[in-house]
């Protein structure tokens, strides 16, 4: 046989299932790749239709399964890290195999190959994986046809039972692939059935399982399952993945056994090799039954043996450079105010609006409205938290409540020309997808309190890669609000946000953080990250020269002189706060 025409011929003539079986196999090493005739049927449709065009275009667009091919080069750089780590497996395992570009570049690296076990969901992908396969054999000379043996499975990874002889206990395993690069909600906006069983997985309860956190990413999941099923095996584990997902599993091992060690994290342009904007890596781990590291060494795809630095944990805390942390841990601690989030409201182009220099108010759709000025407040940005005080504050909002489930309907009393505008814009506000607005008055934001209503504020945006505190004062006689990209602290006091926003601003507080957050997250600096500031410590070691002198590097005058016997007091207000 010398060509697929003939190999179909062949095929059909097969009378059994079993026959058809063996007769793949004989080519391929593949088995018992067929389940029923009608896969076989399917199977020989295929391959006609694939072997009259290029087999790219045969793929179908798969954007619902969230997978994206991985380009042999890019595999051949996985393998040949593999090997220049004396590491020769005995069994491969792809979770999801796809088109198959794993499994025909392993016998060029590896030479103890005993058998490949590949799960795909998409039929179409395995079709793919077996023509390439087929094609390979029958251009092979008959004595460099494989010596090992293939099984590509239908089924889905989540649900999947792994049945492997593993009765030599010197058998090693390699876990490889690159799984879907999606998550549980991007997955059930495309409407996929792609999905493993919905449930809050990692047990997160009331405001965070509302909110997303129990959102988790596909590749995190196969992974875990991954190591769970073979880490008591000797081998490793090499996945293709997004850098939140490493983190997320390193996290997990501070309190679980995973059995993994030698956790390194090979970063890669993700852009060059899928045309995805975010940051990737290559996550390899060792297998070691009954011991796990903590914490695991960044360095480059391209210069793997260069240690960049190290993520983990350090004692009780999860940090991004535990070198660095170490310098600073002592401003590890419990920060004594409550850091809020900006209000959420999801309605933008109704809600957001901008005034002209003659005083008139325009909606986001550039719509003039004619509103209560009582309800419209200035509005800032994380793009405008870039330096010690604001830029220009160019936007308003109007704010509905100013505390949770506060009832709307208050506004048609008080306020009659704000809510003849917002039941002229209530289909909008019916829009919101939010869960925080489920079962709360229609009108109804979220992220509000008294605090809100405060004069001063310290806020810092949570987008951006460098620790930027802002000092933010009244504008134009009313308090300042902000988005929900912001997190700030209310004041009464001036001199207490002036001192508080100085501190903040320290080089050693900028280190600390610096040590802790993760710049290439979504949102770096959060709720949580602030929270672990120890204030007391940081006050305790500032004097009112260091004030003076961030005040001069970041160009600013306070508004009312201050001394250093108020700062003094401010020191001692803020231990007696911890204290309490």
């Amino acid at each position: 046989m010398n060509d697929i025409a003939e190999f179909v011929r062949n095929l059909r003539k097969t009378e059994t299932i079993q026959e058809a079986n063996s007769f793949i196999k004989s080519i391929t090493n593949i088995e018992d790749l067929f389940i029923t005739v009608s896969d076989k049927i399917e199977f020989i449709d295929f391959l006609e239709k694939t072997s009259k065009q290029d087999t790219k275009k045969a793929i179908l667009d798969l954007k619902e399964w969230g997978d994206v091919q991985t380009p042999d080069i890019l595999i051949e750089k996985v393998y040949k890290i593999l090997t220049e780590l004396n590491f020769d497996p005995n069994i491969i395992i792809e979770p999801t195999s796809g088109t198959g570009g794993f499994i025909l570049k392993a016998p060029k690296f590896f030479r103890s190959l005993k058998l490949i076990y590949g799960v795909e969901i998409q039929k179409q992908h395995i079709w793919t994986s077996v023509y390439k396969l087929i094609l390979l054999g029958l251009n092979q000379k008959k004595q460099k046809k494989f010596t090992f043996s293939i099984k590509i499975i239908h089924d889905d990874v989540f649900n999947h039972e792994f049945k492997l002889d593993m009765k030599n206990s010197n058998d090693s395993i390699l876990i490889v692939g690159n799984p879907p690069w999606i998550t549980i909600s991007e997955l059930s906006m495309l409407n996929s059935e792609n999905l493993p069983k919905k449930s809050n997985i990692k047990k997160f309860s009331g405001f965070d399982a509302l909110t997303g956190k129990s959102n988790f990413d596909i590749t995190e999941t196969i992974i875990s399952k991954m190591i769970n099923l073979f880490s008591k095996h000797k081998g490793k584990i090499a996945i293709l993945c997004k850098n939140t997902v490493v983190r997320n599993i390193l996290k997990e091992t501070k309190d679980k056994q995973l059995n993994i060690s030698n956790i390194r994290a090979l970063g890669f342009n993700a852009k060059e090799y899928f045309g995805k904007n975010c940051n990737a890596s290559l996550f390899i781990a060792d297998f070691t039954p009954n011991r796990s590291e903590t914490f695991c060494t960044i360095a480059n795809l391209e210069a793997p043996n260069v240690i960049l630095y190290k993520i983990g944990w350090y004692k009780n805390h999860f940090v991004s450079d535990i070198r660095k942390y170490q310098q600073y841990s002592q401003l590890e601690g419990q920060f004594p105010f409550n850091w809020r989030q900006g209000i959420k409201h999801d309605c933008a182009s109704v809600l957001e609006l901008h005034r002209s220099k003659d005083g008139k108010l325009y909606n986001k759709n550039n719509e003039q409205i004619d509103v209560e000025d009582d309800l419209v407040y200035p509005l800032l940005k994380g793009s405008s938290l870039r330096r010690f005080s604001p830029q220009d504050i160019t936007r308003e909002l109007i704010l509905t409540q100013t505390k949770l489930s506060e009832d709307t309907n208050k506004i048609k009393e008080n306020y009659p020309k704000t809510w003849k505008y917002l039941l002229k814009n209530k289909k909008a506000f019916s829009k919101r997808k939010s869960r925080v607005f489920q079962e709360k008055p229609q009108f109804a934001i979220f992220g509000v309190g008294e605090y809100v209503l405060f004069p001063y504020k310290v806020a810092i945006a949570g987008f951006y890669k460098k620790p930027i505190f802002t000092l933010i004062t009244e504008h134009d006689g009313k308090p300042v609000l902000f988005d929900d990209t912001c997190y700030y602290l209310s004041f009464r006091d001036y001199k207490d946000a002036l001192f508080t926003c100085s501190v903040l601003n320290s080089k050693e507080l900028v280190n600390f953080l610096e040590s802790i957050v993760f710049i290439d997250s979504k949102r770096p600096f959060t709720k949580e990250i602030l929270m672990r500031i120890n204030l007391e410590y940081l006050v305790k070691k500032t004097s009112f020269s260091n004030i003076k002198e961030i005040w001069k590097v970041n160009n600013f005058t306070p508004k009312i002189k201050t001394t250093a016997n108020e700062f003094k007091d401010y020191q001692k207000k803020i231990v007696k706060s911890t204290k309490n």
